[in-house]
């Protein structure tokens, strides 16, 4: 761009003259003082002997070009005028610039606190609040307690300082029973300086403001938490308490699920049967996050750089044995594997495992199972196999499950046929192996069965499917394991 002339028309003093307002040749004029194109020197000079007034847009000009004693001038004829748009038009200009321009503002600014009249402290405090420093949060909480904090804008200002004794303050703020635009200014105040206050006591405040009356300010709260270290941690336990309708969607779209390593017994060599492989593939999708199958008879799966980065957003791994009985597995091999991942997640900082309970023990589990019997055996005669167990506890199991159930359960050695089961298989219609997927156990009885002419004619006897080929027991697993955390 060519240069431009300082004024459509020579002041007859060679001072500066400003083309009338709304002009072509004013914008003009403006531009040239902020791309430097025209020394500020003679417009600052113009303003002090009252050439040129004192307008928005000049002063807007000026103020990223001027240095230090420049500042001081035009503050001095800011404080003069005593008019609030000379200050809000600071604000607007600085606002985005403050740490290059903190220099040649800050100490001025900070200076002329004594001259500005009580009526213009707060469009002073509003470009003050601009720039960081202690001494502006000084300023900030002496002009708040003054007026009984009855200016909901200074909080936000006062958040920007990022001073951390400031949070307990903003946060007390906050949780009072106060105007609503009190309380939301201070929460405001609260996110802007987020990570500069002390996280435990912010932590417990925001899950009180997430149970709030007011829906705005108890969002605010939700999505703040997401934001803290160890924050979904708090989201979830928030989703156990009673949240307005709204507050607690926002709670949902906020918690990230957390990865699941799906503990399955697996058959010889590691192999993973493919209706597990299929579970744990649509679980990942519904969830949204990954899913790792660990099998009992193979080495520990590796965790990808995708798994990693999915439990740091999370803050969690969750542990989900698919075992159906307390055997050995569950008893001892169990507690090695949830060592093991502790072990793995200890380099990444803040991630935590919470390792489930196996799928056997879960009331909903052993519920469905009994009415999944009850419908397909229709009062005829029923059993339910498991592999042989040992101890005190695995026997205490076997009770209850058969009194949840209500029909009896049989040891099955993997290798067991029909007519090696005993006399309670021998004199039941149906028979549901207590497997997730097919193993040598259930190969084992269809070749039995299907050896027997006089049971595959009849049907006499009704080998049920493993459980994952089941409709309903694929959508309860589905649907539950998508629930967790």
């Amino acid at each position: 761009m060519p240069s431009l002339p300082v004024s459509s028309s020579p002041h007859p003093c060679g001072q500066p003259v400003l083309a009338d307002v709304g002009s072509n040749e004013r914008w003009q004029q403006l531009q040239a003082l902020r791309r430097q194109t025209l020394p500020i020197s003679p417009w600052i000079a113009a303003l002090e002997s009252g050439a040129l007034p004192l307008e928005a847009d000049l002063v807007a000009a000026l103020a990223t070009r001027v240095d230090r004693p420049g500042a001081e001038r035009l503050l001095a004829m800011g404080v003069a005028a005593g008019v609030d748009w000379f200050w809000q038009s600071l604000a607007r200009e600085l606002l985005g610039l403050a740490g290059t321009v903190q220099a040649v503002w800050l100490e001025p600014l900070l200076a002329c606190a004594g001259l500005v009249s009580p009526d213009q402290h707060l469009a002073w405090a509003q470009v003050l609040g601009c720039f960081q420093d202690p001494r502006v949060a000084d300023q900030l909480r002496r002009l708040g307690v003054g007026s009984g904090w009855q200016e909901p804008s200074l909080l936000p200002l006062l958040g920007h300082q990022r001073q951390p004794q400031d949070g307990a303050l903003l946060l007390e703020l906050a949780l009072q029973p106060a105007p609503l635009a009190l309380r939301q200014a201070a929460l405001e105040g609260l996110a802007v300086g987020l990570a500069a206050w002390p996280v435990a006591p912010l932590r417990a405040g925001l899950v009180l403001l997430a149970q709030d009356l007011h829906g705005a300010l108890a969002a605010k709260a939700v999505d703040l938490l997401a934001r803290l270290p160890q924050g979904q941690s708090a989201l979830r336990r928030l989703g156990r308490l009673a949240l307005d309708t709204e507050v607690a969607q926002r709670l949902q779209r906020r918690l990230c699920p957390s990865p699941l390593v799906l503990v399955v017994h697996g058959r010889r060599g590691g192999v993973i049967p493919d209706e597990v492989r299929a579970l744990a593939s649509a679980v990942e999708q519904r969830r949204g996050a990954p899913v790792l199958l660990q099998a009992l008879t193979a080495e520990p799966p590796q965790a990808s750089a995708g798994f990693l980065n999915a439990a740091q957003q999370a803050q969690m791994v969750t542990l989900v044995p698919l075992l159906l009985v307390p055997g050995g597995h569950v008893r001892v091999d169990l507690n090695a594997i949830a060592r093991d991942w502790r072990r793995r997640l200890a380099s990444q900082q803040g991630v935590s495992l919470q390792r489930r309970s196996f799928l056997g023990a879960w009331p909903a589990w052993q519920q469905l199972l009994a009415a999944q019997l009850r419908q397909v055996a229709g009062g005829r005669p029923c059993c339910w196999l498991h592999h042989p167990l040992d101890g005190e506890l695995a026997h205490r199991y076997v009770v209850l499950l058969s009194h949840v159930l209500g029909y009896p359960g049989v040891s099955a050695p993997y290798s067991a046929a029909m007519d090696q089961l005993g006399p309670v298989a021998a004199n039941s219609t149906v028979v549901q192996p207590l497997t997730l997927a097919a193993n040598r156990l259930t190969e084992s009885l269809e070749a039995s069965v299907m050896r027997q002419p006089e049971n595959g004619c009849d049907g006499r006897v009704q080998l049920l499917p493993p459980l994952l080929q089941q409709l309903e027991v694929r959508e309860f697993l589905l649907t539950s394991l998508e629930a967790l955390p």
